[in-house]
Formats: structure tokens, C-alpha cells, sequence
């Protein structure tokens, strides 16, 4: 399992940061994410291609960064 790329994120002072227990809802706590990019193969077809990168959701700390508020 990938570890977080960040134990904080750039803003020095974000109290997402300073909270513990609440994992990202994109990475699961994990840090990365696994989004699609389009790629044209050798026939002109654009196909859909999964990539590993640091989750932008959290920015690769694994917490959660302003939560959606329950209705």
C-alpha cells in the first residue's frame, strides 16, 4: 500500500491538516488517486487510460479537506 506523499499540505496554517482521524474521500487515506486520461491508440480511437498520482482532493496528505456537509 502507497503511503501520502505530504504530511501537510502548502497552506501553513490549515486546521484540515491539524485534525487526525478523517481520511480523504477520494484516496481513502491513502495519499494517491487513480484518475482516467484519455489516449488515442494507433487506430485513432480514444481510449481511457487509469494513472497513479498524488490525490489533488487531500494534496497527497491522505485528510480530508473540506468535507461535503450531510443534508
Amino acid at each position: 500500500m502507497r503511503e501520502p506523499t505530504h504530511t501537510r499540505c502548502a497552506i501553513s496554517s490549515c486546521t484540515w491538516c491539524d485534525r487526525d482521524g478523517m481520511e480523504c474521500r477520494f484516496c481513502s487515506g491513502t495519499g494517491w488517486w487513480r484518475p482516467e486520461r484519455p489516449h488515442r491508440d494507433g487506430s485513432g480511437v480514444i481510449v481511457w487510460l487509469r494513472v497513479d498520482e498524488p490525490c489533488r482532493g487531500c494534496a497527497g496528505t491522505g485528510k480530508e479537506h473540506s468535507p461535503v456537509a450531510a443534508l
